[in-house]
């Protein structure tokens, strides 16, 4: 049995993969935020909600799952983003609200640097809505760096723990910052009444943990360049030391492994006994440490991809996720699994995702994609009666025959790498001679995922090819591949980019007259460094909040992004030292190579970018009007690095539609 929600708004319907030509959608389409984000179940089962975006505007609604009818709902301000939620109960959910905040200039010249900034915070809000509480440390710690550190479930009823950290110097404007006295914090949800936990720590530490009961049994100390991590066994007072690694060991400055290295998931069913991320070899893979004894037994490590993180689902850890060609779920209990096997079995040709779920598995909230749902949907199932109810589709208004076909690649760079790649091609077309946009990811250590992605997916829309390579540097493909990107920025990293240009005009799949190149963040610098490193490839170029000046950023670093050692430390490891190596740094600056553009250029960035300022784009600017070259720039008003709220990835879509169609028509 089949039951819809939203009705007006949306349905899954079946659809036939026609390749039939169709006129492409406006920009509005893609540029829409989805109409449903997320979904949440209670622990009962009985009801669940759903993260909406409601013209712009991010807003959660709570439904009864038996009737559908909606019980309550809130909305925030369009300035802020619904990161995360989850139910404490059948009576409460708490909500993580992050808002693109502009500082006022005349704060001080250091924080005016950034533009803007991003402030986290929980809320608390009850299943009717009615009753919203914002979570925040006592009045003592009320100016304290909250940034939604999130400890666990609160001991007593009603309650919720998290964690607060008092900074030395002078907050954003010291060169020598420093976090101290990080406490734990007990907050009552339904008041809002605060205090701080009697916990002893030292101040060094900067993390705590509770178990599901609300205990606190973990904790993570900086001290003399190492990361310490205590425990407590169950019902036990005192601290005792469970594991020690550099606290560079991130870095992998010298052996070129993390192996020693763990990243606490949360608790397993055994109390006594957590999940680890750690480094057997190459690849991460999950491991169960008992804290009795520090040894870590295996539960599950992939071949060729990392384990990428916890699958969370009511009060623990009930499985991870591998990025493999798409994000794959890997359960750890067999009823989970069962479910798991059980959905899929029912949307044959399409990719599932487990997105919530009762304590009981007995309701579960699904994520489909494929055929059936272009976009993607939501559904509620009830595993005992099998009935299914569809919530809503994401992007309601998008047809099958407006997508793109996405397939996973590899093809082998100048020196024998192999580089795994996404490949979307736009249905309707011979799939020879045509179009193409090559679209680095950024990060640089991140890696792009399968499935449906609104910027590649507007791409193909209008007819283009879309190429995301997974060059060296990438995460998700073991250490060596990461560390394989070290001071590659413009060169190796660059090159793995080039050669799938041409492993695409090779076999005759892209016309080499027709080729953009597009990015954001560090693939907005992958987009510079191809107009000036090498400019014979592309016909166009869009940057957005793309380094331009590599010497300029990392000086930055050091100066305005609050004189943290270990980001300073990391990017000189990765792109060079300013002074030291400078000439070769300034060899793969964009900005120092401008009079070898030959494509128009369009930049785009967030006038509140906290990440990239926006002056690496505004240097690159003046260098482009100076050089006589022709470009244009699109500032996006109350945007930070991301392309966050609705308007401005309208706009940012409008932008990038109207230079394409101007320079690289793809019909």
């Amino acid at each position: 049995m089949i039951r819809t929600l939203f009705k007006a708004m949306v349905a899954v319907v079946a659809l036939t993969c026609a390749s039939v030509a169709v006129a492409a959608p406006p920009p509005e389409v893609f540029g829409t935020l989805p109409v449903v984000q997320s979904v949440g179940i209670s622990p009962s089962g009985k009801y669940f909600a759903v993260v909406m975006n409601l013209n712009g505007q991010p807003s959660v609604r709570t439904f009864d799952a038996e009737t559908l009818q909606q019980i309550g709902g809130i909305a925030t301000a369009k300035q802020q983003v619904i990161q995360g939620m989850r139910w404490q109960s059948d009576d409460r959910l708490i909500l993580t609200v992050v808002e693109v905040v502009k500082i006022d200039e005349d704060v001080t010249r250091d924080t005016s640097e950034f533009g803007g900034t991003n402030v986290c915070r929980f809320m608390s809000i009850s299943r009717d809505g009615k009753n919203v509480v914002q979570i925040q440390p006592p009045g003592a710690l009320r100016n304290a760096s909250l940034s939604c550190n999130w400890v666990g479930w609160g001991p007593e009823p009603n309650t919720v723990l998290i964690q607060s950290g008092v900074l030395g110097g002078s907050g954003l404007s010291s060169r020598s910052q420093t976090r101290v006295d990080v406490k734990p914090i007990i907050v009552n949800t339904l008041t809002g009444d605060a205090r701080v936990v009697d916990e002893v720590g030292s101040r060094g530490t900067f993390n705590w943990r509770a178990d599901r009961t609300g205990a606190i049994r973990l904790r993570s100390d900086f001290v003399t360049g190492n990361e310490i991590i205590y425990a407590r066994l169950k019902g036990a007072t005192d601290w005792r030391e469970v594991h020690r690694q550099p606290l560079r060991s991130f870095e992998v400055e010298s052996s070129g492994s993390l192996q020693g290295t763990i990243v606490p998931l949360g608790f397993a069913e055994d109390l006594d006994k957590i999940y680890v991320r750690y480094w057997p070899g190459d690849r991460s893979a999950v491991g169960l440490m008992d804290l009795r004894t520090s040894q870590i037994s295996m539960v599950h490590s992939d071949p060729k991809y990392d384990v990428a993180g916890p699958i969370g689902l009511g009060e623990g850890v009930v499985g991870v996720f591998v990025d493999r060609d798409y994000p794959t779920q890997i359960f750890f209990n067999q009823q989970a699994k069962t479910v798991q096997a059980s959905i899929q079995a029912s949307f044959p040709g399409n990719r599932t995702r487990i997105v919530g779920a009762s304590e009981d598995f007995k309701r579960v909230a699904v994520y489909v994609e494929g055929p059936a749902a272009p976009g993607g949907a939501f559904q509620i199932l009830d595993t005992v009666k099998n009935e299914a109810s569809t919530i809503s589709r994401a992007y309601p208004s998008l047809e099958l025959a407006s997508t793109g076909e996405q397939s996973y690649i590899t093809y082998t760079a100048r020196d024998g790498m192999k580089i795994d790649a996404y490949l979307t091609m736009p249905r309707g077309t011979s799939g020879k001679g045509l179009p193409a946009v090559i679209l680095p990811h950024g990060g640089p250590q991140a890696r792009d995922s399968g499935g449906f992605d609104w910027l590649p997916q507007f791409f193909a829309s209008r007819g283009y090819v879309v190429l995301q390579p997974q060059f060296r540097g990438s995460d998700g493909f073991g250490t060596q591949f990461a560390l394989a990107g070290r001071r590659q920025w413009g060169r190796k990293m660059q090159d793995d980019v080039t050669d799938g240009v041409k492993h695409l005009v090779g076999n005759g799949t892209i016309d080499p007259n027709r080729v953009c190149i597009m990015g954001w963040s560090y693939g907005g610098y992958a987009a510079l460094a191809g107009a000036t490193l090498t400019p014979e490839l592309y016909r166009c170029v869009i940057a957005g909040a793309g380094v331009s000046d590599l010497i300029e950023i990392l000086l930055w670093s050091r100066e305005y992004a609050g004189g943290r050692e270990g980001s300073i430390r990391y990017w000189r490891l990765h792109i060079g030292d300013p002074t030291a190596d400078k000439a070769s740094i300034e060899a793969i600056s964009p900005v120092r190579h401008v009079d070898k553009v030959r494509a128009p250029v369009l930049l785009i960035h967030g006038e509140l970018d906290t990440v990239v300022p926006i002056k690496q784009s505004e240097i690159f600017a003046d260098a482009l009007k100076a050089a006589g070259k022709p470009y244009e720039f699109s500032r996006l008003a109350n945007e930070n690095h991301n392309i966050t709220f609705q308007s401005t990835r309208i706009k940012t879509l409008q932008a990038m539609d109207a230079f394409l169609a101007k320079h690289n028509p793809a019909r």
